[in-house]
This record gives C-alpha cells, structure tokens and sequence, in this order.
C-alpha cells in the first residue's frame, strides 16, 4: 500500500493551495492502519467517529483509503476511530458503550435483515456522540476540508449559541452521515431514546416507520434523490431511514415535563449546512453513477490542460473546491440504478480510485493535500409546521 504518490499536475488557484507538510499526518499508510486498529485512549472531544459492523479488514478497499485519507489529513489535533462489532476485536464498541444503550436483539446479536451493518451503525453514533462527543462520519465519506474549518470551530466557539452540525434535506431533517456536537447534549439523548424504543422487541426494520412515535412524521427528501437511492417502496425506504424519523419526532417534539422545545432548539443550536456539502457530485450529475465512475477514470496526468477532458476536470476542481465531503451512498439493495458506489465496490474496481494518472486519483490525492479558501455560511433556520406535545418516548 504505496503512501506517497507522485505529485500530480497542481497549480495554486484563488480557490484552492497545498496543505502546508507541517499540518499533515505523514505516517505510511500502514503506521496509519496499525494505529486506527489499536484503541487510543480518549483525552478530548476531538475524536472523529465511524464503524464498520465486520471490522476495518472487510471494508471495501476505497472506504479504508477514505479513513486513512482523514488522518492524514486532519494531522495530530483529531483521533480517528474505527469500531466494529466483531466478538474480541479491541475496537469492539461494546468497550466504549454499556448494553443499557442497546436494545435486546443487538445484544443478543438477533438482528436480522438486509441492512443490520447501517442499522447497527445508527444504533451506535448517538451513544458515542453524548458520552465522549465529536463529529460521526460514514466510512463512506471522502473529506475535502478539514473538520475545524466545516463546523467544529463554530461550535466550539464560546461566542457562538451553536451546539450541534450537519447537512440538512432544506432544514428539514440532518443527515445522519455526518453529526458534530459536544457530549453530554440533550437534544442527542432524545433522538436516541426515541430510536431505541422504536426497536424494542424487534429484531429487524420492517415496519418500523409505523411505530406509534413517528407514524405521523414525514421525510422530505427530494424526488431525484428519494427515486434513486431507493426507488418507489416508500414504506421500504422509511423502514431503512426509521433514523430519520426519530430525529425528526424530537426536532418537533414540546415535552411538558421538563419544558424541552425541540423547534426552538434547532433554531438557535443548530449549525446546518447544506445538503450539497456532501452530495454535490450527484447534484452535478443528477445521480448518474456510470457516468461518475467514467469521468473519474478518464487520463489527466501527461495531458496539458487544454487536452484534458474538461467536464472531468471540472467536476473534481468543483469538488475539491466547493464540497466539505463526498458521501458514496449505496441505496436499497433492489434498486436497479448504477451508484459509483457500488461500482466501486466491484472486485475489478478495487483500485479505480488510485489508478495512476486519473482523474479519480487526482481527486483522491486532492482530499489530502488541497484546502478550499471559501468561507462557509451555516443556512438559516426556520422551523415550521407541526409539534408534538409529548414526552420524549411518549405516544400520543
């Protein structure tokens, strides 16, 4: 697993510089692995999250080289860690997490379905976010700028009412890849305890999106993205994002018993960013995977920049210039639409995304070493339409 590789074609822009050396982590990438693979202990709130259900070694190899793309570049101020749920791995996240915060079937290890890995995963962020704080990020996730620069800072600074980040669906609901916000937060508390009970006695998904908690709350995700991720089996696609809902039942949930307003919480806490600061390759090419993974692996180095191929090139310079992450989802299993994701995944795409000379590689090398000059401006927030007066766990 080579660590450094040539240079690429770089010029300095008004948009985007080299990350100075000094502010890299420039261990090889297997000193990276050895350290993500042994627990470190936790001495802040900079730690940024991710699991992976079969342990590091199962990931495809694109999603390792993403993880290790964010130690590099994040450096010594922010401790990756990677959990699993493998028996006897250290990085077992019942190490960090007692059982009180699972439900029976995950415990019991029943959990059932085509999805146990993600539903798992959303079982677990919440936890580690409210006990030891941080930011949680899908493995998933291609980083393009530092975490301090997307909201970290933000939150951190004791100017500032924020308490809790991410990308939101147009104010309407956070997507769960990607949450920041100090341990010990309520509103976090909440929407765990509201997925927990959605899972009591249960050992899969289906039909969690009519628990009597939610079966009221509604998921605004726009038609293009809804049809390609998960097609038309809309009570399907609720079931796969019951997270979701939970989230949102506490987003407008007014609990009389200790005054808790969740509108107008979001309101003044929330730093939310939009939804394009992770799917911004989507948008530009409207959900079209083959078309992605053709661009990606078109020839850049060697040619002179008029003989490139200019729709390539522009995708990875607005990339890296104008997203915080690129988040490679997978959507339902049935669905018959090609997401670079899964072509990615493919055995004979194992290296598609380093394959020297490519635009894929340019992008991949870009993550580490490139910073964007632009400032980002959290979104308004407007919190409208209908509250829920109830306790948290509460059916009305």
């Amino acid at each position: 697993m080579s660590t450094f590789t040539p240079i690429p074609d770089f010029v300095e822009t008004a948009e985007l510089r080299l990350i100075p050396r000094s502010r890299l982590d420039l261990r090889t990438d297997e000193e990276i692995i050895a350290s993500l693979l042994t627990p470190q202990p936790i001495k802040s709130q900079k730690n940024l999250w991710t699991f992976w259900d079969t342990g590091f070694w199962q990931m495809r190899p694109y999603i390792r080289r993403n993880v290790i793309g964010w130690v590099r570049r994040l450096g010594q101020t922010w401790t990756v860690r990677v959990l699993d749920h493998v028996p006897g791995s250290p990085n077992n996240v019942e190490s960090l997490l007692e059982s009180s915060w699972f439900h029976s079937a995950f415990n019991n290890g029943t959990m059932t379905g085509e999805y146990v890995g993600a539903h798992k995963a959303d079982l677990i962020r919440l936890p580690l976010l409210y006990i030891y704080g941080g930011i949680w990020m899908d493995a998933g996730t291609t980083l393009f700028r530092h975490v301090d620069a997307i909201c970290w800072d933000a939150i951190e600074d004791p100017e500032t009412p924020y308490e809790i980040s991410g990308f939101v669906m147009e104010n309407d609901v956070i997507l769960n890849g990607f949450i920041a916000t100090k341990k010990g937060n309520g509103f976090i508390k909440r929407w765990h305890d509201v997925y927990l009970e959605m899972w009591k006695d249960r050992t899969d998904c289906i039909g969690l999106h009519n628990h009597p908690l939610v079966r009221d709350v509604e998921i605004n995700l726009p038609n293009d993205a809804r049809e390609a991720l998960f097609g038309h089996d809309m009570g399907l696609f609720h079931d796969y994002v019951s997270h979701f809902l939970a989230f949102k039942r506490v987003r407008m949930l007014q609990d009389p018993s200790d005054n808790f307003n969740g509108p107008e919480y979001w309101q003044r806490h929330a730093y939310l960013l939009s939804t394009w600061e992770t799917f911004l390759h989507q948008r530009i090419l409207h959900f079209n995977g083959q078309r992605q993974f053709d661009l990606l692996s078109l020839p850049r180095e060697g040619l002179l920049p008029g003989d490139r191929n200019q729709e390539a090139e522009s995708l990875v310079n607005t990339l890296l210039a104008c997203a915080s992450t690129m988040k490679l989802s997978h959507g339902l299993k049935k669905s018959k639409l090609i997401l670079l994701a899964k072509l990615w995944d493919l055995p004979e795409n194992e290296d598609a995304d380093i394959k020297p000379g490519t635009f894929a590689a340019y992008l991949r090398w870009g993550s580490e070493h490139l910073e964007q000059t632009r400032v980002i401006e959290p979104l308004p927030v407007n919190c409208t339409g209908n509250m829920i007066k109830a306790g948290v766990t509460e059916v009305v």
